[in-house]
């Protein structure tokens, strides 16, 4: 059953309670904008987070669905970043998109551009990976 953007969102947004943040607004389907934001409880910290699932069942090939989403996601971060204000910033995914997207982002640019990676499992489990945690992957292939 493919994971779509409702629940892998759900899961992000508990992910982060756990990592200390409170949501300050979450976008509901339909609606445009960053997909969740979220501040640190003990000090000003903005987590930017934007949120894709599956594609629909109606695709001809799952795999190019899943690009393009995950390029998709990626403009729409980039899009929305503000160098100068400190944010942090988060791609969420369903967990089969973690080699397509941690192939295609290198660790550099994670880094450079305060970029985490959320993936989530169809049981709801969420993967939180940074920058350090893909240069692993990179240098060790």
């Amino acid at each position: 059953m493919p994971l779509v953007e409702q629940r892998v969102q759900n899961a992000v947004v508990a992910e982060l309670g756990k990592l200390d943040y409170r949501i300050v607004s979450l976008k509901s389907s339909g609606e445009h904008g960053i997909d969740i934001l979220a501040r640190h409880n003990r000090y000003a910290r903005y987590f930017l987070v934007e949120c894709k699932g599956d594609p629909a069942g109606k695709v001809k090939s799952l795999g190019s669905g899943r690009e393009v989403r995950f390029l998709q996601g990626l403009g729409q971060i980039v899009t929305r970043m503000h160098p100068s204000r400190g944010y942090h910033y988060g791609l969420a995914f369903p967990v089969e998109y973690q080699q397509l997207v941690t192939r295609r982002l290198p660790s550099g640019v994670l880094k450079a551009l305060k970029l985490q990676l959320f993936f989530v499992a169809p049981d709801g489990k969420v993967s939180r990976i940074t920058w350090r945690d893909v240069s692993i992957g990179q240098t060790s292939a």
